[in-house]
């Protein structure tokens, strides 16, 4: 049986239903493995046909197909961890900790971790967004062997693991108390409150690292040679990366972003490292439109689609003040081609996958954003954007050097979107095309990627293979 790997990459930033994907892709493929990368941040809603719905954060999305999960370059929780196993077992799946693998070194949250993350956001006058979980200030710290765990020093003594988690207690207070110091007294809301009372909570340290030790004894950690057994397989990997390729830190728009790879070029890395020989299939999805989960520049952003158009399981958050309003805009081919291209560009990879095509079902015609209208002197516009007869028609690459300047171009590219607006165009259904046809002809012209699959519902089975690129898929 032939090898071979599928690489599933959201190109928005975030919510495009890569977990449904992923499952589809499971059982299409029947793939034995789910290999999961980047952190809790978010989490796949899949609902099954047969009335099982589930939240997965860290358990691949294929695990009702039957994959087990390896958490590889992963910022793990083991919290959220138990609790998704917990309602996987409620959901039918037996014994769902052992079908979970976790690599040695893997980064460990703590609830210090996710109280600061939160604190800041609360207590920020220009929002930056975050899902509140402290994947960020783990990866921030973790040059700092006294401020981070892995996962393999789950084995260690208790009093060796208390040390380190009551170092990050005390590390991350006193950073709540330096942000509290620079508002001058200002009066601090009560969520944010409640957060620093996390961080003041000694008994959390002995709490914490019982935790880690019951998961120890729960969940196999493994070393790097373990991938390769799995690697070695015959049959088929599909792998995911949490959110989306406009959240990564070197490519996104800076400060909104992540500070995990989005983008699967780490496991892409790790393919060529491990010297696989399998075949790989990369796959970019998508929706029909966009959105935006929280703050940042959101160019084809449409009030009137955020007032209307459905959305199952991402209601506005009242009860989450750090995570913000969840916007909806037009489908955004300015974005889109970004995305593609600061990822490895069009040759890179093998198709894309459309979702929420049952949006365009009884529609005639639907407007999309063709180019941004930039307000202020076009002579800003030269080093960061294709400009066409005064039109934003494209956003250019920036060369990654790993040095400030580059993040701080990309911070720059932020202040230009936020004064962007979008230029907008209406696909109309014709005569002997639908509207869905239309749309599709239209993405693929002009992001020149073929549209390989779509989805025109919620379930597995509301996914479907397009007419001639059954191929695709191995």
């Amino acid at each position: 049986m032939e090898r071979q790997t599928a690489i599933v990459t959201g190109l928005g930033i975030g919510d495009e239903a890569k977990g449904a994907t992923v499952e589809w892709l499971t059982r299409q493929l029947n793939a034995h493995t789910n290999l999961r990368s980047g952190g809790p941040q978010g989490g796949a809603h899949i609902s099954r046909i047969d009335g099982r719905e589930q939240m997965f954060s860290q358990f691949g999305a294929g695990t009702f197909e039957g994959a087990k999960t390896h958490l590889l370059h992963m910022v793990v929780s083991p919290w959220d961890l138990f609790n998704e196993a917990v309602d996987l077992e409620k959901n039918g799946v037996e014994k769902p900790l052992e079908r979970i693998t976790i690599d040695s070194e893997s980064l460990i949250l703590t609830p210090y971790h996710s109280a600061i993350s939160r604190f800041r956001e609360i207590m920020r006058d220009e929002k930056k967004g975050t899902v509140g979980k402290g994947v960020g200030e783990a990866i921030r710290d973790s040059k700092n062997p006294e401020l981070s765990i892995r996962a393999w020093e789950f084995f260690e003594p208790k009093e060796t693991l208390a040390r380190k988690v009551e170092a990050i207690r005390s590390s991350k207070y006193s950073e709540a108390l330096e942000i509290i110091r620079q508002k001058n007294g200002k009066e601090m809301p009560g969520a944010a409150q409640m957060e620093l009372n996390i961080l003041l909570n000694r008994r959390l340290v002995g709490q914490t690292v019982d935790m880690f030790s019951y998961m120890a004894g729960l969940v196999k950690i493994v070393d790097r040679s373990y991938l390769d057994d799995i690697l070695n397989l015959p049959g088929s990997i599909v792998a995911e990366s949490s959110q989306a390729a406009l959240l990564d830190p070197r490519i996104g728009f800076v400060p909104h972003v992540t500070q995990v790879d989005t983008t699967g070029r780490r496991v892409i890395n790790t393919l060529k490292d491990h010297d696989y020989r399998g075949k790989v299939i990369r796959l970019g999805v998508s929706r029909t439109y966009m959105i935006r989960h929280g703050a940042g520049p959101f160019v084809s952003y449409s009030p009137e689609m955020t007032k209307t158009l459905p959305e199952a399981h991402n209601a506005n958050p009242v009860d989450t003040p750090w995570s913000g309003e969840f916007k909806r805009g037009h489908y955004d081919v300015v974005a889109m081609k970004y995305a593609i291209d600061a990822t490895g560009g069009r040759r890179a990879y093998d198709g894309l996958v459309i979702n929420f095509m049952d949006i365009l079902k009884d529609r005639k015609e639907w407007d999309v954003c063709v180019a941004y209208d930039y307000d202020g002197d076009k002579h800003d516009l030269e080093d960061f954007f294709v400009v066409e007869n005064g039109l934003i028609r494209g956003i250019k690459v920036h060369h990654d050097d790993g040095s400030s300047a580059h993040l701080n171009h990309l911070a720059q590219l932020t202040k230009l979107l936020a004064k962007s607006h979008p230029v907008l165009t209406t696909l109309k259904a014709e005569d002997s095309k639908s509207l869905s046809e239309v749309f599709i002809d239209f993405v693929e012209s002009s992001l020149e990627v073929p549209v390989v699959a779509t989805a025109d519902g919620p379930y597995v089975e509301d996914r479907h293979i397009r007419s001639g690129h059954e191929n695709s898929f191995g």
